[in-house]
């Protein structure tokens, strides 16, 4: 989303084992917040080197929008991001209300985006992850990376939005913008006006710099094209997970093997 976070913690001794200074913020490009010391950023790419982190990112939806366990609290907070100094999109952009409450000191940044430029991005990144028949099959074939994470992504869109089906473009479409724009809305109002920037794309450094007292860096903005950039690295993710797969289930098709080899000597 539009939506990214990016915070520093005190002294956090989380699971990641890191001790970071206090402030929170929420913006869009990783790799700015990054090049200005706010690194590293905690994105979704996050889930998919660390896919336990799936599992808490997943109890603290069912928590939040099913009302099925606990809801989580700064030790939690800490536990799952303490090795980070911000954090960007989905999913910690599903939880704006629940970070700003452990963090309220927190700055956050809103990045304004064009809703409709918004879903196009989306609908061939992100999405393409939740349709991809490679996907599905992966998820039921390696439970420990795929089969965390693709019903993660699954689960925050349902949430957030209500729709996640191919088959129902014009209404999901619509009902993505609809709380595309409510989690804008939510921010402001929960986000006192000192600590919250509105940043627009193609600004650069200077308000995003001013707002956070850090110096403006030699380096150009970085502009990164999301769905270039997911179409670069697809390849690579998809070779990891099948490699995962394949080392999940290599003792079951030895076995079959073994068995199916048996049989026919025996025959």
């Amino acid at each position: 989303m539009g939506l990214v976070g990016l915070r520093k913690l005190n002294d956090i001794d989380g699971a990641h084992g890191s001790a970071l200074h206090p402030i929170m913020l929420v913006v869009e490009n990783s790799v700015a917040l990054e090049t200005i010391g706010y690194g590293p950023c905690y994105h979704m790419s996050d889930c998919i080197r660390n896919p336990l982190d799936c599992d808490m990112w997943t109890e603290a939806l069912k928590a939040k929008f099913q009302e099925k366990g606990r809801k989580y609290t700064r030790d939690d907070w800490d536990q799952l991001l303490g090795h980070c100094q911000s954090v960007a999109d989905v999913p910690p952009a599903a939880f704006i209300p629940e970070l700003h409450a452990a963090y309220p000191d927190a700055k956050v940044i809103i990045v304004q985006r064009d809703p409709n430029t918004w879903y196009t991005s989306c609908r061939g990144t992100v999405m393409q992850m939740c349709f991809n028949k490679q996907m599905n099959l992966l998820s039921f074939l390696d439970r420990s990376r795929a089969g965390r994470l693709i019903p993660m992504i699954s689960l925050i869109f349902i949430s957030l939005f209500g729709v996640l089906d191919s088959n129902r473009e014009a209404e999901m479409r619509e009902a993505w913008i609809d709380g595309y724009a409510r989690a804008y809305e939510e921010a402001r109002r929960i986000v006192p006006e000192e600590l919250r920037l509105e940043y627009k794309l193609g600004q650069g450094w200077e308000p995003l710099c001013k707002f956070l007292g850090t110096e403006i860096p030699e380096k150009p903005f970085p502009h990164v094209n999301d769905s270039a950039e997911f179409a670069k690295k697809t390849p690579v993710m998809m070779k990891m997970m099948w490699i995962s797969a394949a080392r999940a289930n290599l003792p079951y098709l030895v076995g079959v093997l073994a068995v199916t080899g048996a049989i026919l000597w025996y025959r």
